[in-house]
């Protein structure tokens, strides 16, 4: 037994570095300006809807994100401003908003990143562009 115990140790070390989580990129951190736009084809013959795009920002700040999304009548995402604070993470080649532990929020895919602009979208039709 005492000759495995290296052997169990190594292997425990192994699995606890594989499992610390992965920071979130520095650079996501301040704000930026968010746009939202959806192709109207999506909504064709819905009375009402007059404007397939909608502005806001994201603010993020370590592990939390706050989102105010400015609607409007007319608007195809929201008749009101929507503002919400979320914890959020990069996994892969996505962007997790999560609302709590146990419920989890929109996952955005991450088409490109760098430091002046972010271009995400949400199922086929949505997409999301943040520019600092």
């Amino acid at each position: 037994m005492s000759r495995l115990l290296p052997v169990y140790l190594g292997i425990f070390i192994l699995m606890a570095c594989s499992q610390q989580q992965e920071k979130n990129p520095a650079y996501w951190n301040g704000e930026w300006q968010a746009e939202w736009k959806t192709d109207p084809a999506s909504f064709a013959g819905i009375p009402g809807i007059t404007d397939f795009t909608m502005s806001g920002t994201f603010t993020f700040d370590g592990d939390l994100v706050s989102i105010k999304a400015y609607g409007f009548e007319g608007c195809v995402f929201s008749k009101d401003t929507l503002d919400h604070q979320l914890n959020w993470k990069i996994s892969s080649d996505s962007l997790i908003l999560i609302n709590d532990e146990d419920t989890p929020g929109m996952v955005y895919s991450i088409k490109e990143a760098d430091e002046k602009e972010i271009r995400l979208q949400l199922m086929d039709d949505i997409f999301l562009t943040l520019k600092k």
